[in-house]
């Protein structure tokens, strides 16, 4: 008999090996999901890992660089011009001046021939030859775009070739779109101070090549607000008087991004950490890229145009407020009420006079991450920056 009940255990007794394998599973999960986590978390922080994350430079979705031929990417012959400039510290970059429309359409055709003699036909060396010359009479007569975009590919990205021809057309503006360090044919790797580096650059060779500085319009998308916020800083510090700044789907900073980030748009990444002690400090200790705008806003002299959409789930829309509540300070400060144009269906655009400048928050109830294809943008960019005027 005891035999028996030996081989042959009760109800009760077989049930506590099974609840008790139950327990040490589901510990033995959790404590393989936080070591998981603080795995990722420590992989994530790695230097070169967060270079990669930060400015994806060497994802390229579309895995074509052409960038010597603009046409392949949809841009008329002629209208594009492929070029290379130096940053201050010799570093080669990348770019792309596109014309305005207005202003192409008053160059020779380069599929008529009407600057080559008749029955040659034109190389696309030639073509572009012919186009470089005329970047100095574009620059004096039509207002000029500085675009800084955002990570991830180069300027031939399909979205910001779609971007470009619609501003040269809609806003009659020429558009200088650089790759930063790292990016597309740029040499070099980026880093916080040479992508302000690039941006002054580029600047610069607008100025130098004919362009009034008050002509010269700087938008960034995304992490080139980060890059816009520190040129427009550097101009401000020196008493340069551009035409002013438009962030595109801005973020406040890195460090502030990385608190609200979520994994697949549910899981909080960073947010846990908050929770042990000195960690947030830690966290901002082992950031090597650590972009933040919201410190440059003393620095930003210029009117500025704040955009950003409410369904964009990349950078929450909250980062724009941010921006906009440091630019304008307490009301008391402001020369006039913040006036605020509600559209249904379309979004709200807030306004306040500060000192001599107009500072504007547009946001749109849709429009995502890449907003700047929004008509409604482009018209408010066109608009408070006098585009529509000319």
């Amino acid at each position: 008999m005891i035999m028996k009940d030996a081989l042959n255990p009760g109800p009760e007794t077989r049930q506590r090996p099974a609840s008790g394998y139950a327990f040490v599973v589901v510990r033995r999960t959790a404590v393989g999901l936080v070591l998981a986590y603080v795995a990722v978390i420590m992989f994530l922080m790695l230097p070169m890992i967060q270079t990669y994350t930060i400015y994806a430079h060497h994802i390229d979705i579309w895995g074509y660089a052409k960038f010597e031929h603009p046409e392949h990417y949809g841009l008329a012959p002629g209208k594009t011009v492929n070029m290379k400039l130096r940053s201050s510290d010799n570093t080669t970059l990348g770019a792309w001046f596109i014309f305005s429309d207005p202003f192409y359409r008053t160059l020779p055709h380069p599929h008529l021939h009407t600057h080559h003699s008749a029955g040659l036909n034109p190389s696309h060396d030639s073509i572009q030859a012919a186009s470089s010359n005329f970047i100095p009479a574009a620059l004096k007569k039509t207002p000029t775009i500085l675009f800084l975009h955002g990570n991830t590919g180069t300027r031939a990205h399909k979205l910001r070739t779609v971007l470009y021809s619609s501003l040269t057309a809609r806003l009659g503006v020429n558009i200088l779109a650089i790759d930063y360090r790292g990016f597309g044919d740029s040499a070099g790797h980026p880093t916080v101070q040479g992508v302000g580096r690039d941006a002054r650059a580029g600047f610069d060779y607008l100025v130098q090549n004919g362009a009034k500085p008050e002509d010269v319009l700087i938008v960034g998308h995304s992490l080139g607000t980060a890059v816009a916020g520190l040129l427009a800083s550097e101009l401000g510090r020196e008493g340069v008087h551009y035409r002013g700044v438009v962030l595109m789907s801005p973020f406040s900073s890195i460090r502030t991004l990385l608190d609200q980030y979520y994994l697949l748009g549910c899981l909080p990444l960073f947010k846990p950490l908050a929770k042990i002690p000195l960690m947030p400090r830690v966290l901002s200790w082992s950031l090597k890229h650590g972009f933040d705008t919201l410190s440059l806003v003393p620095d930003i002299k210029s009117n500025v145009l704040i955009a950003h959409a409410e369904d964009d789930w990349d950078i929450p829309h909250s980062h724009s407020t941010s921006l906009f509540d440091a630019f304008i300070g307490p009301l008391s400060n402001t020369t006039s009420e913040l006036s605020t144009t509600r559209i249904t269906g379309y979004g709200t655009l807030w306004q306040a006079n500060v000192g001599n400048r107009k500072v504007s928050m547009l946001k749109t109830e849709r429009g995502g991450h890449d907003l700047g294809r929004v008509e409604g943008v482009q018209d408010t960019i066109g608009r408070l920056f006098g585009l529509y005027t000319l």
